[in-house]
């Protein structure tokens, strides 16, 4: 009987042995996990852990008119609206929560000249940059601490060539100003514009690569952003696309292909800009151009491409068919 028993053991342990071996396991790769707007206390610096709370659904979903549409789309999600009512005209994952990367600084600078005039000078405190040390890939101008800049200066650095460090230096100051948390104003001008799908948690555009999980908006939001920064006039002088002399001597070398590339014939005339991009968020820009036939002024906001030479291909096409659109 013992020796029964001890063959029905190993006979179960082999047996056990081969289901597993021959089991197939799969991993699912994790996503993000977005949040509504946390209430931040006291002074931050600017990272965030992730969290497995999951996200609200979005309260309203923007209406976007369906149509057979002559050109071609490769994003994620894209955007475009009247810049004068708002309205939006075409779209594809309007509301959709995704990275926008540096189009991020566009609030931040908007947030920024609430508290600071372009004619100032800032001290840049020693610490403000310490997050810089630990951040990889951050493009700067090179911003020292101790020294003193314009706001002015640290507005084109932000925005003509995206520098992470003028970002910074422009949120420390402002903050340090209102006595308040620099991202809770951001999110609250967010909000005040209308952009119910956006979260900011830092004032550069980083995302997920760098461990902002919280730090997202949409193809919708965007486009707002880009309306409301066409009403500041130091935005849009940053942001026109042309190449910016600073008060230092220093010449900022606008990047932005579609902001400086002419396409011929082209029935619009650019006005300005953002562009953004990091390796979560692809290739992304904001954009606001003047309708050559009518004068209508159209803002796109376009995420998640897989290049600017792609993406600014595609805007131009949607731009031509809704100039052409107008008086057929």
């Amino acid at each position: 009987m013992k020796k029964f028993a001890a063959m029905l053991l190993a006979l179960l342990l082999a047996l056990s042995f081969t289901a597993c071996t021959n089991r197939r396991v799969t991993y699912e790769r994790k996503t993000p996990v977005y949040l509504d707007t946390p209430k931040p206390t006291g002074e931050r610096d600017w990272t965030v852990e992730e969290t497995e709370v999951p996200a609200s659904p979005t309260p309203f979903e923007t209406e976007v008119p369906v149509e057979n549409l002559p050109f071609k789309f490769t994003g994620y999600a894209y955007c475009v609206i009247n810049g004068s009512t708002g309205e939006v005209l075409i779209g594809e994952n309007v509301d959709t929560r995704n990275y926008i990367a540096s189009i991020t600084k566009l609030l931040t600078v908007l947030t920024a000249l609430d508290w600071l005039s372009t004619s100032e000078s800032i001290n840049v405190k020693y610490g403000w940059l310490d997050f810089l040390k630990t951040g990889e890939g951050i493009d700067s101008f090179g911003i020292k601490e101790g020294s003193s800049y314009k706001v002015g200066d640290l507005v084109d650095m932000a925005l003509v060539r995206s520098f992470g460090d003028a970002a910074i230096v422009l949120g420390k100051a402002a903050g340090e100003r209102s006595g308040r948390d620099f991202l809770d104003l951001m999110n609250e001008k967010a909000l005040s514009f209308g952009m119910t799908n956006s979260h900011f948690d830092n004032v550069i555009g980083l995302d997920i690569g760098d461990n902002f999980y919280n730090n997202y908006s949409s193809a919708g939001d965007a486009a707002k952003l880009m309306a409301e920064a066409l009403k500041n006039e130091t935005v849009m002088n940053s942001c026109c696309g042309k190449d910016v002399k600073l008060s230092t001597g220093n010449i900022l070398n606008n990047t932005s292909a579609f902001l400086t590339q002419k396409y011929e014939g082209a029935s619009y005339t650019v006005i300005g800009g953002k562009t953004g991009y990091t390796k979560a968020a692809g290739s992304n820009l904001a954009v606001a151009v003047r309708s050559n036939i009518t004068g209508t002024v159209y803002v796109v906001a376009y995420i998640h491409g897989i290049g600017m030479n792609v993406l600014g291909g595609e805007i131009h096409s949607m731009l031509e068919y809704l100039c052409t659109k107008e008086v057929s």
